[in-house]
């Protein structure tokens, strides 16, 4: 819960990116706009089904990438499970400092930590399919606030380490879960009789 101004960083993040801001709208639940409610999947999900007009019908609705910052990794973790399983593909989600947050395996995830500790404490509850962490530590809010500014390291199994900004961690991975569905959706096109 903090002031709508922390997360402007992260959305200047995604119109800057060239790829992202060309193919994706941003929803952004904010605390002034929903208060407690982005706790709640049922809430997000309402906010998400008005602000895109999405129909009524599974499987119309439109694929996802999540970001997530603290608590709202709890209503964004249970909304990307529901997403998943009766709307539409969520392509990744993007837990930053969502400790303490259970992972779903069904839905591609990424963690990203202000400081190691929190990236090894993070994971008994699920890993990533690649985790971020700052390296050195920032604090929790200048974490999100200062995404572009926050180095560290990307981790993952059989991937070794890869050093980069949080900023272009979530973008990166972004792009790469997009591209890859994509590709995935257009080799269906092509294949199909």
């Amino acid at each position: 819960m903090h002031p709508p101004s922390y997360t402007e960083h992260v959305l200047r993040t995604i119109a800057e990116d060239e790829t992202l801001s060309t193919i994706s709208r941003v929803v952004y639940a904010a605390p002034s706009a929903y208060g407690l409610e982005i706790l709640s999947p049922f809430a997000l999900r309402q906010g998400i089904e008005a602000s895109l007009a999405v129909p009524a019908k599974e499987g119309t609705a439109p694929v996802l990438v999540i970001w997530a910052f603290s608590a709202g990794c709890v209503g964004a973790m249970a909304l990307a499970a529901h997403w998943q399983r009766h709307r539409g593909p969520v392509l990744a989600l993007f837990m930053v400092d969502g400790w303490g947050v259970p992972r779903d395996p069904a839905v591609p995830t990424y963690r990203l930590s202000h400081d190691y500790t929190t990236h090894c404490t993070s994971r008994w509850l699920g890993a990533g399919d690649t985790d971020f962490y700052a390296d050195p530590a920032v604090s929790h809010l200048e974490f999100w606030q200062q995404l572009s500014t926050a180095s560290g390291w990307a981790v993952g199994p059989g991937k070794g380490r890869q050093r980069l900004s949080a900023a272009n961690f979530l973008c990166q991975r972004s792009r790469e879960a997009i591209a890859l569905y994509q590709s995935q959706r257009d080799s269906l096109n092509i294949n199909s009789p």
